[in-house]
C-alpha cells in the first residue's frame, strides 16, 4: 500500500512539473516550460517585437518627406512671384522646364468621368498617382517582411499585426492635420485646406485598411492554436488587446462609411454632426487600446496637439466672433436681398482691418436662420484698397456673397428674406458671424499670365468676379502683364445674368478692350443644347420654392455686357480657341461635371506647351462644397 501511494504521488508530481516537457505537449504553453521558453526567445530574436515599432516611424518619415517636397515647391512658387514682380517673365521661350511641367499637368489635371466616378468621387489622376505611390509604400512595409505570424500566439503578438497597428496609429496625426481649416501643412506648403481634404479622406481609407490587416492576425493566430475556444479565451483575457481594439475599429469603420462621397452628400447634416464627435471617441479609445506600449502614445499626443492647436487658431484668430482682435459674441451687420431664380445676395459690413484676397472663402453662421449651422461661401468682391493708418475699426467695407438656394440653410436663408417685411426695399437686416478667410492661390496671377480665362456655372460666378476685379486693379497700377480677360458664364435662365449685371458693366466700362464676356443660357426651352460640361447646372440652379419668378419674357441683356448663346458650351472644343496667349491662366467654378470637363480640357491643352505654341497653361478650380 505504501509503495502504491508513493507511485501515485510521483505521478501527480509529474503532471504538475512542466519544466522538462517537450514543446509538442499541450501543457507546455508558457515560459515555465523550458522548451516553450527557448522557442519564445528564438521567435523574438528572429522577429523582434520592439523592431515592429520602427514601421510607425517609417510611415511618419514618409509623410514628413512628402510635406518637405511640397515646401520646396511652395518656396519656388513664392520666388517666382517675386521675380515676376521685379521683372515681367519673357514670353515666347518655351524651355525644357516648361515642357516637363506640362507633362506633369497633363497627368495631374486629368479626371475620370462617368457614373462610377460620380459615386466614388476620385481626385485627379495626378493625385491618384501620388496616392497609389503612398499605398504601394504602405503595402510593401506591410507584406514584404516575413514571417507574418509566430509559431504560437504565446510567443508574442503576430509581427504583421504589430507593425500595421503602429502604421495605422502613425497615420492619425496626418489625418487630423489634413482635416483642419487652420493647419501647419497649409502654412508650410501654401495648399489650402479644401485641396488637402481629398488627401484627408484617402489617408483615412489607408488607415482603415491597415487597421483591418492589424486585426486579422489577432483572430487567426489563436484559431490556429486551439480553434474557437482559444480565440474566446484570448479575447476575454484580462487586458486583452483583442478586446480593447474592437471598439475603435468599429468607430473607424463608421467614420469611413459616412465619409464615402455619395453617402456624405446624401446625409450631409448627419455626417456633419457626427464626424468630429466620432473621431474624438476614436482617439480616446486608441489611448485605451495602446496601453502606452513603447512610443504608441506619442502619435496620439501629437494628434491631440495638432487638433487643439488648429481649434485654438480657428477659434481665437479666424472666427471673428471670438477673435482676440474683436469684441466677443458680436457678429457683423449684414443686409440680405432676394434676386431672381432663387438667389440671395448677402452684403456683410466688415471692419476695414478685416482683409481677404481673390478666391478666398469664409464660413458663415446666420443665427436668425440656424445657430448651429455654418457653411462656406466664396467672397464675390475685393476689399477696399489698404486702409490708411489710424482708420483701424473706424469704418467698414462690404463683403458680397451670392447664395444659391438648394436645401437646408441656403433655402432657409432665402425664405427668411421672402417672408420679411416687403416694405423694406433694401432687404432684410441681419447679424452674421464670419469664420475666415480661408483658401486662395499662391500665384501672383496678374504678374505671371498674359491671358486669364474664367469659366463659371451658375453661382460659381462669385469665384470669378474678384479675380477679374483684381486684374483690373493691377493693370491700372501697371503691375500686370495681363492683356486679355475672357469670362464664360453658364446660367440656366437669361434673367440670372442680372445677378451681377451692374458689377460686370462697371468692370467692362473701366477696361472695354481688356474684358470679353460670353453668356451661355442652358435652359432647354431656349434652343436645342449641344453637349455640355455643365449638365449638373440643373441641380445647382434649378430654382427654389418661393423665389422670385425668373421673368424670362421681360429679360433684356445689355449688348455691352457680352454675347449671349442659347446653348451649352462644349468645353473641350471651346477652351482651345481661347488659349491665344503664351502664358494662360484658367479658373473654373461650378458643378462637378463642369470642373471635370474643364480639367480634362486643360490637360489636353498642355500639348500646346509641348509643341512650343505656349509657355505655360495653368488651371485652378473651385468647388461649391467639399
Amino acid at each position: 500500500m505504501a509503495a502504491k501511494a508513493m507511485d501515485m504521488g510521483m505521478d501527480m508530481g509529474g503532471s504538475g512539473n512542466v519544466t522538462d516537457l517537450p514543446l509538442s505537449d499541450p501543457r507546455c504553453d508558457s515560459d515555465a516550460c523550458a522548451a516553450f521558453k527557448a522557442a519564445h526567445e528564438f521567435s523574438q530574436a528572429t522577429v523582434s517585437y520592439d523592431h515592429q515599432y520602427e514601421y510607425g516611424h517609417y510611415t511618419t518619415w514618409y509623410y514628413l518627406a512628402a510635406i518637405g517636397v511640397a515646401m520646396l515647391v511652395y518656396i519656388y512658387r513664392l520666388n517666382r512671384n517675386r521675380a515676376a514682380r521685379r521683372e515681367p517673365p519673357v514670353s515666347g521661350k518655351s524651355t525644357l522646364a516648361h515642357k516637363a511641367l506640362a507633362v506633369c499637368r497633363m497627368v495631374n489635371y486629368r479626371h475620370f468621368k462617368g457614373r462610377v466616378a460620380d459615386y466614388l468621387g476620385p481626385p485627379s489622376i495626378g493625385s491618384l498617382a501620388f496616392l497609389a505611390i503612398t499605398s504601394l509604400f504602405l503595402l510593401l512595409l506591410t507584406f514584404l517582411v516575413h514571417p507574418y505570424y509566430r509559431d504560437r500566439r504565446g510567443f508574442g503578438s503576430p509581427p504583421l499585426a504589430v507593425r500595421t497597428g503602429l502604421m495605422a496609429q502613425a497615420c492619425t496625426p496626418i489625418i487630423i492635420a489634413l482635416a483642419g481649416k487652420v493647419n501647419f501643412i497649409t502654412v508650410l506648403t501654401g495648399i489650402s485646406h479644401e485641396k488637402l481634404n481629398v488627401f484627408h479622406r484617402w489617408v483615412s481609407y489607408m488607415c482603415l485598411f491597415l487597421a483591418i490587416v492589424h486585426t486579422v492576425p489577432f483572430i487567426v493566430a489563436p484559431l490556429r492554436d486551439g480553434g474557437y475556444a482559444a480565440l474566446h479565451k484570448q479575447y476575454y483575457k484580462h487586458g486583452s488587446m483583442e478586446y480593447t481594439g474592437t471598439p475603435p475599429l468599429g468607430i473607424l469603420v463608421g467614420i469611413i462609411v459616412l465619409s464615402i462621397p455619395w453617402i456624405r452628400h446624401r446625409f450631409y447634416n448627419f455626417f456633419y454632426r457626427l464626424h468630429i464627435p466620432m473621431y474624438v471617441v476614436y482617439l480616446g479609445l486608441l489611448f485605451w487600446h495602446s496601453k502606452q506600449e513603447k512610443d504608441s502614445w506619442v502619435y496620439l499626443y501629437a494628434t491631440l496637439a495638432i487638433w487643439l492647436a488648429s481649434c485654438a487658431a480657428r477659434l481665437f484668430y479666424k472666427w471673428q466672433t471670438f477673435s482676440i482682435f474683436r469684441d466677443w459674441f458680436q457678429g457683423f451687420p449684414a443686409r440680405l436681398s432676394e434676386l431672381p431664380g432663387g438667389m440671395t445676395k448677402m452684403t456683410i459690413l466688415a471692419p476695414l482691418d478685416f482683409r481677404w484676397k481673390p478666391g478666398q472663402h469664409v464660413w458663415l453662421r446666420v443665427p436668425h436662420v440656424s445657430v448651429l449651422q455654418n457653411h462656406p461661401f466664396t467672397v464675390a468682391n475685393l476689399p477696399r484698397d489698404s486702409p490708411s493708418a489710424g482708420s483701424r475699426g473706424t469704418d467698414a467695407h462690404g463683403m458680397v456673397f451670392y447664395v444659391r438656394a438648394h436645401r437646408g440653410l441656403t433655402l432657409d436663408l432665402l425664405k427668411s428674406v421672402t417672408s420679411h417685411d416687403a416694405s423694406e426695399t433694401n432687404g432684410r437686416p441681419a447679424s452674421v458671424h464670419v469664420d475666415g478667410p480661408y483658401g486662395g492661390l499662391v500665384e501672383d496671377v496678374p504678374a505671371l499670365y498674359e491671358s486669364q480665362i474664367f469659366v463659371a456655372g451658375g453661382s460659381g460666378i462669385a469665384a470669378c468676379l474678384p479675380w477679374i476685379e483684381h486684374a483690373t486693379r493691377r493693370i491700372s497700377r501697371g503691375s500686370s502683364i495681363t492683356k486679355t480677360i475672357h469670362l464664360i458664364w453658364m446660367v440656366r435662365h437669361a434673367s440670372q445674368i442680372q445677378w451681377i449685371a451692374d458689377e460686370l458693366e462697371s468692370l467692362i466700362n473701366s477696361h472695354p478692350d481688356l474684358i470679353r464676356v460670353e453668356f451661355y443660357v442652358t435652359d432647354s426651352s431656349a434652343s436645342t443644347p449641344a453637349a455640355s460640361g455643365a449638365d449638373s447646372e440643373k441641380d445647382s440652379d434649378g430654382g427654389a420654392a418661393g423665389s422670385k419668378p425668373s421673368g424670362e419674357a421681360g429679360t433684356t441683356i445689355n449688348p455691352k455686357l457680352g454675347q449671349v448663346h442659347n446653348q451649352r458650351p462644349y468645353l473641350p472644343v471651346l477652351i482651345p480657341t481661347l488659349l491665344t496667349a503664351r502664358r494662360c491662366f484658367i479658373l473654373g467654378c461650378g458643378p462637378d461635371s463642369l470642373r471635370t470637363d474643364l480639367a480634362n480640357a486643360a490637360s489636353a491643352a498642355q500639348k500646346k506647351v509641348l509643341t512650343g505654341d505656349a509657355d505655360i497653361i495653368t488651371l485652378h478650380t473651385e468647388s461649391f462644397g467639399w
